[in-house]
C-alpha cells in the first residue's frame, strides 16, 4: 500500500493527534487520550514501517493493526471494570490482579508485546530486508562520503 503521497497528511494527523493527547489529559478526557495516543503510535509505526513510501498490507493488518484493536480492547475492558469496582473490592482477580489492571497487563504488555513481535518476526522481510538494509547502509556511506567532501 504506497502511503508516500500521503505522508504529509500523516504527519499533520500525528501532530493533531499530539495536541488533542495533551488537551485530554488537560480537561480530563484521560480515557479519550489514552486511547488517543494509541492512534498516535500506530501513525508512527506505518511511516517507521514504509519502505520507499510502501506498506505492505500483510503487515499493515498484522501486527500494526491488531496491536492497536489489541490495546484499545484492554483499555476499554481495564476502564469498564475500573468503574465496575469504584470505591470496593472486586469479587475475583485474574492472576491476583485486579480486573482493569489484569486487562492493560494482559492486551497491553503481554498481547501487545508478543503480537509486535511475533509480527515483526513473521513479517521481517516486509519491513526490513537485507537488501534494504543494505540500500540504506550504502546511501548512509555516500551521505557520510559527501559531508567529508565539503
Amino acid at each position: 500500500m504506497e502511503i508516500k503521497k500521503h505522508k504529509n497528511l500523516i504527519v499533520l494527523l500525528i501532530t493533531a493527534c499530539w495536541v488533542a493527547v495533551t488537551l485530554s489529559g488537560w480537561y480530563g478526557h484521560w480515557f479519550f487520550g489514552l486511547c488517543l495516543s494509541v492512534v498516535l503510535m500506530l501513525l508512527h509505526m506505518v511511516l517507521g514501517a514504509a519502505q520507499n513510501g510502501i506498506i505492505s498490507k500483510k503487515l499493515l493488518i498484522y501486527p500494526l493493526l491488531s496491536w492497536a484493536v489489541l490495546w484499545i480492547l484492554g483499555f476499554i475492558v481495564g476502564e469498564y471494570y475500573s468503574k465496575a469496582f469504584l470505591g470496593q473490592m472486586p469479587s475475583f482477580t485474574v492472576f491476583g490482579f485486579h480486573p482493569s489492571f489484569s486487562a492493560i497487563i494482559l492486551a497491553y504488555w503481554v498481547g501487545g508485546v508478543l503480537t509486535l513481535t511475533l509480527g515483526l518476526l513473521y513479517y521481517s522481510k516486509e519491513w526490513l530486508s537485507d537488501e534494504a538494509w543494505d540500500t540504506f547502509k550504502k546511501r548512509i556511506a555516500e551521505l557520510n562520503g559527501e559531508q567529508a567532501n565539503n
